[in-house]
């Protein structure tokens, strides 16, 4: 079953083995649905089952595969084919790998790997759930130069800008059938910045903001967003985490007319407005919201807040 936006650009697929014969499913999953690996026929016992979910723009891709047990690879006749020439930073949400790929690499849920596809490789996958964010092998050259053979089964450490992508593909993956196209371009777009960013970090030993910085700038929200309620957020601290010096991530929100402590104060009255508003934090007394969103004090709580709102948080909460 195939269900695609109207939009070729930003566009989302959803491809699955629902609705298709038992006996139909594997076929159709191999000869119609991949277009980079070719799998293996699973055991027998289970019908084959699989999902596969892309956000498409000209450059880059989000990619999630979510499959049984089953083995795929890529030869070298493979990797021929136009447009197949591809490297991909995958993450395992769920289940277990075994990549033969420049040498051999297990890899679990959380892990991150990059995958060349111009390259052979194999991989056995438990039942699992992966991600991915696709790139050109040209604007991949564009970042690092020509030789691109050491990046091949390369781990990536889960820290850092890497951990904020894991978090930004993942949330951007599960919500894709809730944005809108621009918004699946957007996040796309982040998601491609901060891959090329990780990759010319670890050839470099540091990212051009110039180059990367609406998607260093992404990443920073990010981090203010996912930390904004601990008290002791701080523009050093968001900085070392997408892997920029202070003053980089001071030019970075002042292109866009923002300053970093406004973008954390902003975050912290957001999280308390949801709070005040949900009903599975009716029992949360204000107070509580307060020092949940990160503010150490309540006169400038309900100071802040009611500035933001026109209203004060008891008259939120009231209704």
């Amino acid at each position: 079953m195939l269900v695609q936006a109207s939009q070729p650009y930003g566009r989302l697929v959803d491809l699955t083995t629902d609705g298709v014969p038992a006996r139909e499913r594997f076929d159709y999953w191999r000869d119609v649905v991949l277009r980079r690996t070719r799998p293996e026929m699973p055991e027998r016992g289970q019908p084959f089952q699989a999902h596969l979910r892309r956000i498409v723009l000209n450059e880059v891709e989000l990619i999630e595969h979510a499959a049984g047990a089953v083995a795929s690879g890529r030869s070298p006749g493979r990797s021929r084919f136009d447009g197949g020439d591809d490297i991909a930073l995958e993450l395992i949400r769920s289940g277990t790998s075994k990549l033969t790929h420049n040498g051999e690499h297990r890899l679990r849920s959380g892990d991150l790997c990059l995958v060349d596809y111009a390259r052979p490789f194999k991989t056995e996958l438990t039942r699992h759930r992966a991600s991915g964010v696709v790139l050109s092998r040209g604007r991949v050259r564009e970042v690092l130069g020509d030789d691109l053979s050491a990046l091949a089964g390369r781990r990536v450490p889960a820290r850092g800008l890497a951990a904020v992508l894991r978090a930004h593909m993942s949330t951007t993956l599960d919500e894709a059938p809730y944005m809108t196209p621009q918004d699946r371009i957007v996040a796309a777009n982040a998601a491609a910045e901060m891959a090329l960013a990780i990759l010319q970090a670890g050839r470099f030993g540091t990212a051009d903001p110039d180059q990367f910085g609406s998607g260093l700038y992404q990443a920073a929200c990010a981090v203010i967003d996912r930390a904004c309620a601990d008290p002791d957020l701080s523009p050093d601290r968001i900085a070392l985490t997408v892997g920029c010096s202070r003053a980089t991530l001071y030019r970075l929100f002042a292109r866009r007319d923002r300053s970093v402590a406004a973008a954390v104060w902003e975050a912290r009255l957001e999280r308390a407005w949801r709070m005040l508003c949900s009903a599975e934090s009716i029992a949360v007394t204000i107070s509580d919201v307060a020092l949940l969103s990160g503010f150490t004090d309540m006169p400038t709580f309900t100071r802040m807040f009611k500035r933001r709102y026109g209203k004060t948080p008891r008259e939120v909460r009231l209704g």
